[in-house]
C-alpha cells in the first residue's frame, strides 16, 4: 500500500503517468499496475483517462489529502526513531575537555568513574577553549583552570593543586626541600609560570619577583616548561603532580611556603537539563568528590 500511495502522489504531482514514471523510475506499465491495485483497494477511480492526458478525482482528491498526511507521518516516524537510536548510542557516551596537566592529577578520579560506571564511555580532548568548546556541543564537560564566564555555563570549584618550585640538578637551591614565597626575588635564574594568576600572585608578595619573570623564553605549556627547567634554562612553578611525575636525577623538587601557591580546577558544564543521563551523572559524581 505504501508504494502505492508514492505513486499515486508523484502521479498527482507530475500530472501525467510519463513524468512520474521516470522520477520513481520505474515503467509505464508496472506505474499503470500499481494504480490499479490501489483503484480495486480504495474501489473507486482515481483517475479520469482522456486521450494522454489525466485529471484526478474528487474521490481522488480526498485521497490524495490523506496520503500526504499518511507519508508525512512515515517520514516523521522514521525521523524520530534515528534520533532514538543515535539518543540510544549516545547515552553511555561522553566527551570531556581538558588539559594534560590537569588530567595527570584527576587521573585517579577518572578511573574510580570508571569502576562505578563501568558502562559509560568517555573521551578526553585537549581542552584548550572550553566554553567555546560547550557551546559548539564539541564537549559535554569542561575541565580548566582558566574560565571564561559565559552566562550559558555554570562554573564550580572541582579540584585544589599545590604547586611547587621545579629546579635542574646543579641549581643553587637543588638540595633545598622548601623555601619562602619571598625567597624567590633572590633567584639568578629565570623564573618561569605558566599560571597567569601566579604572576599576580608574584607580583603582590614582592614586585621585585616580578623581574625573574622577565625572560627571553615563555610558554604556557607544562610539558615545554618542564623541558626548559631541564635544559637548565631557568626555574619554574608548576602543579607538583606534574613535577613529580618527571622527578629524577635532572628535576628537583621544592615546596614553596609563606604562602603556598594553589592552582584551582575548575568544572564547567552548560546550564540546560542534559537529555544524555551519562553526562550528569558524570557531573554529579565530579562534585561529590570535590566536597
Amino acid at each position: 500500500m505504501f508504494r502505492q500511495l508514492e505513486c499515486f502522489i508523484q502521479i498527482c504531482i507530475a500530472g501525467s503517468f510519463t513524468k512520474a514514471a521516470e522520477v520513481l523510475m520505474i515503467s509505464q506499465p508496472t506505474l499503470s499496475q500499481q494504480i490499479r491495485f490501489l483503484e480495486a483497494e480504495v474501489g473507486t477511480p482515481l483517475f479520469e483517462r482522456f486521450g494522454r492526458g489525466i485529471k484526478i478525482t474528487a474521490d481522488g482528491e480526498i485521497l490524495y489529502a490523506k496520503a500526504l498526511s499518511v507519508i508525512r507521518l512515515l517520514d516523521e516516524s522514521k525521523k524520530e526513531t534515528n534520533e532514538l537510536r543515535h539518543a540510544q548510542a549516545r547515552a553511555n557516551k561522553l566527551s570531556i575537555g581538558i588539559s594534560p596537566m590537569d588530567f595527570l592529577s584527576l587521573a585517579p578520579l577518572f578511573s574510580k568513574f570508571h569502576e562505578q560506571y563501568p558502562y559509560i564511555s568517555v573521551k578526553f580532548t585537549s581542552g584548550e577553549y572550553t566554553t567555546q568548546q560547550l557551546l559548539s556541543d564539541s564537549i559535554d564537560i569542561g575541565i580548566t583552570n582558566n574560565p571564561d564566564p559565559n552566562k550559558e555555563i555554570h562554573t564550580m570549584h572541582l579540584h585544589t593543586e599545590e604547586q611547587a618550585l621545579a629546579v635542574y640538578a646543579g641549581h643553587p637551591w637543588a638540595e633545598r626541600t622548601s623555601v619562602s614565597f619571598r625567597e624567590l626575588v633572590e633567584l639568578d635564574t629565570p623564573l618561569f609560570a605558566g599560571d597567569l594568576n601566579l604572576h599576580e600572585q608574584l607580583h603582590a608578595s614582592n614586585p621585585k619577583t616580578s623581574k625573574s619573570l622577565q625572560s627571553m623564553f615563555e610558554s604556557n605549556s607544562r610539558s615545554i616548561l618542564l623541558t626548559m627547567v631541564m635544559q637548565q634554562m631557568g626555574v619554574a612553578i608548576l602543579p607538583v603532580s606534574s613535577i613529580e611525575n618527571h622527578a629524577g636525577q635532572s628535576l628537583h623538587m621544592i615546596r614553596l611556603i609563606d604562602p603556598t601557591p594553589v592552582r584551582e580546577i575548575k568544572l564547567m558544564y552548560k546550564k540546560y537539563q542534559y537529555s544524555n543521563p551519562s553526562v550528569q551523572q558524570c557531573i554529579d559524581f565530579l562534585l561529590e568528590q570535590s566536597k
